[in-house]
């Protein structure tokens, strides 16, 4: 867990010696976020997407991953996704509960100072004003007509009624349109709002009043479009906004071990803003060498938010819970900050000592982390420079599995039982005398009750004659054996992280199963396709396989018997779902073809998050 700090507080330190403001604030997060890129283009405004049929999906699916990265934070040690105290539902409280309440009785005042565009000789509506609230009606009925439409999407089942339902929005939206353009030609919509800005920017107090108004219609007006307008309230800017799509704003950089050690010092003795939980983890990561990343700072920019009129000093806020006192980041203040840049990184490799046992990640039983990221069950070798290193798992949907879900479970207890028989032998060592043939190595006291269980695990390995196991897998994937993670517990708000495996393990018998070679090809030429990302799981058990073909186009894995689903995808390919069987122990060869097809697979890990912090609101509390 520590390298993981020692990631983010490597990019914590380039970002603010680059762009960082006075008010930003830094923040990891600590459990395990991966958006895939066809996610986060959903949340491009609508202008931005090319592709009608993205168009549609992004009115369901957006929504979602918009209130998720728009979570405020509510503790000073970490960021994390908070659905329930979003800025929507927030900003949207705070602009319904101050005095933005009086908005149209004061502006009936202003109003009064005799307009002739607004008002005639006899104080009543001119012309002009009465087109502009005629053809303003009829344009807000054409929005919630949209809006009524929307609310039906969700109980369609066929594909043809979906293809109606997206024929009829099209028309509504065209609608919607049309009324927009009387609004402005028929109803004067420009001269008449033109007018109400210049008595509006009579006086200190009207400009809040047209600033505050601003807001209040802004954020009405993108909730009650939706999806469909481009300012959306799901709608987010990103910055640099093509990030997905190729290397706009992305950096790669290689941590060795000696730097990693001395960033997670720095993180630890700072304690800003890291739970106190995760630096006080201390396990046996030495079989790391160094992590390859590449990384991206990406700012999020909202139309509807304008956080201005909350700073003058016209704001008055009468609420028992405060907005913000400038200082403090919980839950006992309304806005204390909110999410403005994303750090986000990808192509995560995780280097490793030359002696590591390849076999030692691919066990079926556990799973293998880097900070709250899941490793590929196969090690991977650099050919040319011979390393070997750790691949995390991208694949969105064996994340969410509950195959996955079922093995990080089953793990925390294996390792709770370690635990348990570490400190068991750690008590019986201190009575009996120690030999050199049953312990090489002394046991540390200041292990004691520690999560640093390195040489003590190791020597309990030991104690065991280490016999070989023969394996028909391939150089870069043998038959899997137990691997030795150790998970413990830092906080109920988190998931528990292990370490990688240690070099030397005592082997276990091997699990029955059925060497299974796959070979993936080109359906056209039959060339054999490298780096074809392969994810395998259990129909009928709790098994799941994550590995990647080699430039043969092959790779072998050791499979129990059963049922299992298989998912093949890589760059410029169409995905592949398929199942295949495991009736007995004989080698079995499988073969896939791929189709060519115009897409990409991109994803990206969400480890930290740049905060804002708000200023004292009201200014005069």
């Amino acid at each position: 867990m520590k390298y993981f700090v020692a990631v983010y507080q490597k990019l914590k330190n380039i970002y603010m010696s680059q762009s960082s403001m006075e008010n930003d604030l830094p923040m990891i997060c600590p459990s395990l976020r991966i958006y895939d890129n066809e996610e986060l283009e959903l949340l491009k405004p609508q202008s931005l997407l090319n592709d009608e049929q993205k168009k549609a999906l992004s009115i369901i699916k957006k929504q979602n991953v918009a209130y998720e990265l728009n979570s405020v934070p509510i503790s000073p040690n970490f960021w994390d996704l908070n659905p329930n105290n979003s800025l929507f539902d927030i900003y949207r409280d705070i602009l319904d509960k101050n005095n933005l309440k009086n908005l149209e009785e004061n502006l009936d005042k202003v109003l009064e100072s005799k307009s002739t565009i607004l008002f005639d000789a006899k104080n009543s509506d001119t012309k002009e004003l009465k087109a502009y609230k005629k053809y303003r009606i009829l344009y807000d009925d054409a929005v919630n007509k949209v809006t009524d439409h929307l609310l039906v999407f969700d109980g369609l089942e066929t594909d043809e009624k979906k293809r109606n339902w997206n024929d009829r929005l099209v028309n509504l939206n065209n609608l919607k349109e049309l009324a927009f353009s009387e609004w402005k030609v028929k109803g004067s919509k420009d001269t008449i709002e033109k007018e109400l800005a210049r008595i509006n920017r009579s006086s200190d107090a009207d400009l809040y009043l047209a600033m505050a108004q601003n807001a209040k219609h802004t954020f009405e007006a993108a909730e009650k479009t939706d999806v469909i307008s481009n300012s959306s309230i799901h709608d987010i800017n990103f910055i640099p906004y093509d990030f997905m799509e190729n290397e706009s704003g992305w950096n790669s950089m290689r941590i060795e071990k000696s730097e990693l050690e001395g960033l997670h010092s720095e993180a630890k003795n700072g304690n800003e803003n890291i739970p106190s939980e995760i630096l006080s983890i201390d396990y046996d990561e030495s079989m790391i060498q160094a992590v390859e990343v590449e990384y991206s700072f990406v700012h999020l920019k909202r139309n509807w938010f304008n956080k201005n009129f909350m700073l003058s000093d016209y704001f008055e806020w009468k609420e028992p819970k405060k907005i913000s006192d400038g200082q403090t980041i919980s839950n006992d203040f309304k806005l204390p900050a909110f999410p403005k840049t994303m750090i986000l990184i990808k192509n995560l490799k995780v280097i490793l000592d030359p002696s590591i046992v390849s076999s030692s990640v691919s066990n079926t039983e556990e799973l293998v982390y880097f900070g709250p990221m899941v490793m590929k069950q196969q090690v991977f070798i650099n050919k040319n420079n011979n390393q070997k290193f750790l691949k995390a798992i991208t694949n969105v949907k064996t994340i969410k599995s509950d195959q996955l879900n079922y093995l990080a479970k089953k793990t925390a207890i294996s390792e709770t039982q370690k635990a348990a028989i570490i400190n068991d032998f750690s008590a019986r060592t201190a009575m009996e005398p120690k030999t050199v043939e049953n312990m090489k190595t002394a046991v540390n006291p200041a292990f004691t009750g520690k999560i640093n269980t390195g040489n003590i695990l190791s020597n309990i390995k030991n104690l065991r004659p280490l016999n070989p196991v023969s394996h028909a897998a391939s150089p870069v994937q043998p038959a899997p054996r137990p691997t030795h993670p150790i998970k413990v517990p830092w906080g109920s708000w988190g998931p528990k992280f292990p370490t990688i495996p240690n070099p030397i393990s005592t082997p276990a018998p091997p699990p029955a199963g059925s060497v299974v070679r796959f070979r993936v090809s080109d359906k056209i030429n039959n060339d054999p396709i490298y780096k074809c990302a392969i994810s395998i799981k259990g129909t009928n058990n709790n098994r799941i396989f994550e590995i990647e073909s080699n430039e043969a186009g092959i790779i072998n894995q050791l499979i129990p018997p059963g049922e299992y689903s298989i998912e093949l995808r890589i760059d410029d390919y169409a995905v592949l779902n398929q199942n295949f069987s495991v009736t007995s122990t004989m080698p079995l060869n499988l073969e896939y073809k791929l189709q060519r097809e115009e897409v990409k697979f991109k994803s990206f890990f969400l480890i930290g998050m740049i905060c804002e912090r708000m200023p004292q609101i009201p200014v005069s509390q």
